[in-house]
């Protein structure tokens, strides 16, 4: 939430995105809510509807910035960091 805070919630160019493939939603939801995310959640079962699907990492949590048109810029929390800063100037 810090970096969120710091780097990307006064930010009007980026939106964040929480894409959950927990297999149990109402778990996801739960954590989603405990933790205090102000960005919209996209359970599993909409991932691939939505098409965030082929933006999925292997890590937990998987960074990936994407531009409105679909590309990814970045990978990476450090990366996607980066590339956010760079855009913003």
């Amino acid at each position: 939430m810090k970096t969120y805070n710091e780097k990307i919630a006064t930010n009007d160019a980026v939106e964040l995105i929480h894409l959950s493939f927990d297999k149990d939603k109402d778990a996801a939801k739960a954590w989603a809510k405990k933790n205090e995310f102000p960005w919209p959640t996209v359970l599993s079962d909409k991932a691939k509807k939505t098409g965030l699907n082929k933006y999925s990492t292997k890590f937990i949590p998987g960074y990936v910035l994407i531009d409105g048109d679909g590309n990814q810029l970045a990978t990476g929390k450090p990366q996607c960091l980066a590339k956010i800063k760079e855009m913003t100037k």
